[in-house]
């Protein structure tokens, strides 16, 4: 992987996206610029990530219990707002307008609670975050949440996510999943879920993935710009369903990060032939059908000569934190 995409991305601060404020006046006044001011926005002020609620102060989120994958009969725990602790204010966030002059577009706020602190709403259920480091052409991350119940917030892992962000260079997506998509136990059903069987994902992921892409195209209208490249970021049951759309290609992406998350049934006749990289991060501490599942993966993946990185954390259990963004970053990159 070249360092035009790759590492040098982190060296963009000499050139950041344009500052944009969570009011609207200034949202549609930097839209309504030249285009060859070449500025862009961000989503505000970065949320304070060292102790995000009740995430510990090592920046962690999760709960302490493991999550097997829900998708093949293995126990599955609700990842309730991600361990955040606390609620989060409303973010701002943005729906197309009318385009404005030199190609971004006029862009109006829409208020959800979804989005936490420093995050903005391209739509009630779409969050995302532009840092201060992200340069033009930033790469995009998409990160996705763990099983949550209708009423939980994802204040804890939206902090960290953005405080990746930040330490990255990208620019930040966060979609919520679909209601229905937790097939494995009737307590689950009304929660907020990524597909995990093979049934749920072949009749969900096409419509969730044709949401994330929508999003990214209205985004990168109001940015004013292209994304370099696509990563996908999943913990709990969103690394189930990352796992799916790295193996399967179900979107292109140049990396994939599973945390608190493997695979035990993989169909390798419906491998993709672009082959990103993948990191793998479980907690010493998880189920130990959570580990099985991330140990399977890294196995098959090593038979099949698949670019990846198992983790072990020592002393943790089901969680994420920020250094598993970097790591996830580090084996990204380093893949040829």
């Amino acid at each position: 992987m070249d360092t035009a995409h790759g590492g040098s991305i982190l060296k963009g601060r000499a050139a950041p996206l344009v500052t944009l404020a969570l009011a609207l006046a200034l949202a549609l006044e930097l839209a309504a610029c030249d285009g060859a001011a070449g500025g862009a926005p961000r989503a505000g002020d970065t949320a304070d990530a060292g102790n995000p609620g009740g995430a510990g102060t090592a920046g962690g989120a999760g709960t302490a219990g493991g999550a097997g994958d829900g998708g093949e009969g293995g126990a599955a725990s609700v990842d309730a707002a991600a361990g955040s602790g606390g609620s989060g204010a409303g973010g701002d966030g943005g729906q197309g307008g009318e385009g404005g002059q030199g190609g971004a577009l006029v862009w109006e706020p829409v208020e959800t609670d979804w989005c936490s602190a420093g995050w903005s709403g391209l739509d009630d259920h779409t969050c995302f975050h532009v840092p201060e480091t992200a340069a033009r052409g930033a790469p995009i991350l998409y990160v996705l949440h763990g099983t949550m119940a209708p009423d939980s917030l994802p204040v804890g892992l939206q902090a960290i996510a953005a405080e990746a962000a930040e330490a990255l260079g990208v620019v930040a997506v966060f979609p919520r999943g679909r209601p229905g998509l937790c097939t494995w136990d009737p307590s689950v059903e009304t929660s907020f879920c990524w597909p995990t069987r093979r049934e749920t994902v072949d009749a969900a992921a096409p419509a969730l993935i044709e949401a994330w892409m929508s999003a990214e195209a209205l985004l990168s209208r109001i940015l004013g710009q292209t994304f370099g490249r696509r990563y996908v970021m999943g913990f709990s049951n969103g690394g189930y369903f990352a796992s799916y759309v790295a193996l399967e290609g179900l979107v292109e992406v140049d990396g994939a990060g599973l945390v608190g998350a493997g695979r035990m049934v993989i169909e390798e006749h419906l491998f993709s032939q672009e082959r990103p990289p993948i990191y793998i991060a479980v907690g010493a501490q998880e189920l130990s059908s959570t580990i099985a599942s991330a140990e399977n993966l890294a196995d098959v993946l090593t038979q099949h000569g698949w670019e990846h990185e198992l983790v072990v954390h020592p002393g943790r259990g089901h969680e994420i934190r920020a250094d598993d963004f970097t790591r996830a970053w580090e084996t990204w990159i380093a893949a040829p």
